[in-house]
């Protein structure tokens, strides 16, 4: 029987997993809820499951066990946490506990650990009526943040600046919630970072990287870039890598992959969110590689399937600097995409990620999952990239029509 991984999620993100895993000799399992995902072509069996079933990933693995010698179960760049771990933990695979992947899906079990931990640095309260949201918006005073408590990619969120303006961001929030509630929370401003840590088989934390992610302007959170490595002090860095460590240890992870978003105040820093994975924003699948030599996703699936660490995984080769950024057509219909070609002739670009085909709709730019398409670039320093990946964004032309308003 051949050794195997179970890759959770078959997206744009999890191709290079897949190629990982099958440079590792394994045999990759992917399963993902839509057939036609791009990882489940390159898989060597794919599986139609929705990411999120855990009934049905964990009847999975007792059949794969049939098969193969599954050895791990594994994800980076979704937040599957929680498939992850109740997988693992009925395989008897490495894996983290249940309850601490709980905490990483529910933001509002997050908060409550961190408080328990005298990690409480932003004030919030979790609402299930628009009453209940106006009432911790009045104590804890706008501007606020209210947001999904159980998901991801900026779904749900709005900044709120006026009490008005609370129940139609609660009524957002609650829908993309499969708790039918709503975080209200403390607006913080300042500049956000992506931060990676690492927990081997023996607990101790390798503290991997810190990226600066850029967000637009306005009441949503839909994040235009990412600079790898990030430009803080060194010294920044590390009190951003301690408290990341520090989180952690407070919802229970201490091994494998862990990956909080970061926001560093007037006041300090500061946790947003964490997840018990890899980043999703292209760093640690291509920017890392591109500005480091480091391969944290093999780093990271040697854990999750027994194998030892490799520090040569974790070791930098070079010190560049690399950026993802977005194109952002007009939302509506896809009628045609031009320029990617070009856009790769130009110094430094590296690929150009299509999400939307022609024929797809392109919905307002709500949260970062209506992005459409994304340049990865490097260079030698962060102007440099950010002046290419601004450039090779706008040469990717991709025209749009609006929707046609249905006749009543």
């Amino acid at each position: 029987m051949r050794d195997a991984v179970l890759i959770i999620g078959g997206g744009l993100l999890q191709i290079p997993a897949i190629h990982i895993g099958r440079d590792m000799g394994l045999v990759v399992v992917v399963t993902d809820g839509n057939p036609k995902a791009p990882g489940m072509e390159l898989a060597d069996e794919a599986v139609p499951l929705d990411i999120y079933d855990l009934a049905g990933h964990q009847r999975l693995v007792t059949q794969l066990a049939a098969r193969y010698r599954l050895c791990g179960v594994f994800a980076e760049g979704a937040d599957v946490e929680l498939t992850v771990a109740v997988t693992a933990q009925q395989a008897g695979l490495p894996g983290i506990p249940v309850e601490a992947a709980r905490r990483c899906k529910n933001k509002a079990l997050m908060r409550q650990a961190f408080d328990q931990a005298g990690l409480g640095q932003v004030p919030w309260g979790e609402a299930s009526t628009t009453q209940e949201a106006r009432s911790w918006a009045e104590k804890i005073g706008v501007p606020v943040a209210i947001k999904a408590v159980d998901n991801c990619g900026s779904r749900g969120f709005t900044r709120v600046t006026a009490l008005d303006d609370v129940e139609s961001a609660f009524l957002r929030a609650a829908s993309a919630s499969t708790t039918g509630t709503a975080l209200v929370e403390a607006c913080l401003t300042g500049t956000e970072q992506s931060v990676e840590l690492l927990f081997d088989a023996a607990g101790s934390c390798h503290r991997l990287n810190v990226v600066d992610r850029i967000f637009g302007e306005g009441p949503w959170a839909v994040e235009l870039g990412h600079v790898n490595p990030s430009q803080l002090h060194g010294a920044v860095q590390q009190d951003l890598l301690a408290l990341a460590e520090r989180a952690a240890v407070a919802v229970g992870v201490r091994f494998g992959a862990f990956k909080a978003d970061t926001i560093l105040t007037a006041d300090g820093p500061r946790i947003l969110e964490v997840t018990a994975r890899l980043s999703g924003g292209f760093d640690c699948q291509y920017t890392t590689p591109l500005a480091t030599g480091r391969n944290f996703i093999r780093a990271a699936l040697s854990l999750a399937v027994g194998r030892a660490l490799d520090p040569e995984d974790l070791r930098g080769s070079w010190q560049r600097c690399a950026a993802a950024w977005t194109v952002f057509p007009e939302p509506g219909v896809v009628q045609a995409i031009t320029g990617v070609d070009a856009a790769l002739a130009l110094p430094g670009v590296k690929h150009v990620f299509l999400r939307s085909r022609v024929g797809e709709v392109i919905p307002p730019y709500r949260d970062c999952v209506a992005r459409p398409a994304f340049v990865i670039v490097e260079g030698h320093d962060a102007d440099e990239v950010l002046a290419r990946a601004k450039a090779a964004a706008a040469m990717v032309q991709i025209k749009t029509v609006m929707e046609p308003v249905p006749v009543a």
